[in-house]
């Protein structure tokens, strides 16, 4: 299962809560249980947002396949959103995982074949939360 995740994802995975979905899905990423996509015009800002969780940013950003998009996209208003629509689309990611979806924002239930979620409504995925239960050994 391919995902891209946007920034707010991993910004909210380094918060220190037990029940975190946005945790859970970076620990799905980390494990590779989920193919986690990301370009190095994500990476960049991944590492603007969460350079001062340097363990976890080398981690998530280990787990990655690299996404090379050849052509740009002005689909977002919000502009830098579209370096993750572009590199969802050219890697054929199933879900593009946000807390973003205000207008101007991933305001779309999808783009093409790639499914915009919030972190809740991706762990209820029934084949995310087999793999779930695999991530915390309940399998």
């Amino acid at each position: 299962m391919r995902v891209v995740l946007d920034t707010c994802i991993l910004k909210l995975a380094t918060l220190p809560n037990p029940d975190n979905p946005s945790g859970l899905i970076a620990g799905l990423a980390i494990r590779r249980l989920v193919d986690p996509w990301a370009s190095p015009a994500m990476l960049e800002e991944y590492a603007d947002v969460v350079g001062d969780h340097p363990d976890f940013l080398s981690e998530i950003t280990a787990a990655m396949h690299m996404c090379h998009p050849v052509s740009r996209l002005r689909v977002i208003r919000h502009e830098p959103d579209n370096r993750f629509l572009e590199c969802g689309l050219a890697g054929g990611a199933d879900y593009l995982i946000t807390v973003n979806t205000a207008s101007g924002h991933f305001d779309r239930a999808a783009y093409d074949t790639m499914q915009v979620v919030t972190p809740g409504r991706f762990l209820r995925v029934t084949a995310v939360q087999a793999l779930v239960r695999e991530y915390l050994g309940l399998d």
